[in-house]
């Protein structure tokens, strides 16, 4: 059974399926559904169309589905989804959509958003991502599946985060941070192949040769252009189809504007890149 604590705010409108927990002092507004087995505990707040879906954990303070902190927001009934199974802990923040990005902010399922997250409006988070405390992301970018952002990291708006790369804390991302590397600095530059995430997926020692071979010679051969060294990876027999997926990934970074490529396509966007037969889903 849905159990709501006394003291907690729920606009008649709102929808909540059994199994929901709302806690003390929790604000839902109109327009708001939550899915089976969702825990909100203490002072959370939900505004606007906001949808969350199963067995999400929500912690004291976060506030979801929130107006966009954008001067061209006109007011419309924009949205913010998020999946299934995802804690969001106290303080953060993720805000709807705005008219000019596609009017909806998506949060993937199996995520984990720690203390102090700010997630703008129009951002994509896919699976499984996880985003350290106080990190900020601007709006319309694109963290791909896997993805994780250490702490106080600094995410400009329209850059994307590939799958399965990884975000030193503090870091400031100017550009998008290529698939399966790890970035650190100010602004941040690859420095390696993100290898813990990738043992941790059980990846094979020959794919994790592979991109480490690729890594040095896209950024450590310091005479070979960028382009031909995407060139010559691609023309290798029996290429990794992640090594593919990484050189797609720059090319489409290169061709963007500041080496963001979503900048390009403003006011909307692209969905992510197929991720092949990579096992990184």
């Amino acid at each position: 059974m849905t159990a709501i604590h006394p003291t907690a705010v729920v606009d008649p409108s709102a929808v909540l399926d059994d199994g929901v927990t709302v806690g003390p002092y929790c604000v839902i507004g109109p327009g708001v559904r939550v899915g089976s087995g969702t825990v909100l505990y203490n002072h959370v707040t939900i505004q606007g169309h906001t949808t969350l879906g199963r067995d999400n954990a929500v912690y004291p303070y976060a506030v979801l589905g929130a107006d966009p902190q954008d001067l061209k927001f006109q007011g419309r009934d924009t949205e913010l989804v998020i999946g299934d199974r995802n804690r969001i802990r106290e303080h953060a923040t993720i805000h709807r959509g705005t008219e000019l990005g596609g009017g909806r902010t998506v949060i993937g399922s199996d995520c984990l958003i720690m203390v102090g997250v700010h997630i703008a409006h129009d951002c994509v988070i896919e699976d499984q991502v996880v985003i350290a405390n106080n990190s900020m992301l601007g709006g319309h970018c694109l963290v791909e599946f896997g993805a994780s952002l250490g702490g106080g990291a600094g995410v400009h708006h329209f850059a994307t985060v590939g799958t399965l790369s990884f975000v030193a804390g503090m870091a400031r991302i100017t550009k998008d941070v290529p698939p399966f590397l790890v970035v650190e600095g100010n602004p941040a530059e690859p420095r390696k192949v993100n290898t813990t995430a990738l043992i941790r997926r059980r990846w094979a020692p020959e794919r994790l040769e592979a991109l480490r071979q690729a890594f040095k010679l896209i950024y450590r051969a310091s005479d070979v252009p960028v382009q031909s060294a995407l060139d010559a990876l691609r023309a290798e027999p029996s290429q990794f189809p992640e090594i593919f997926r990484l050189c797609d990934f720059l090319e489409r970074s290169q061709a963007g504007t500041h080496g963001r490529f979503l900048e390009t396509t403003r006011p909307g966007g692209l969905p992510p890149l197929s991720p092949g037969d990579t096992n990184s889903r």
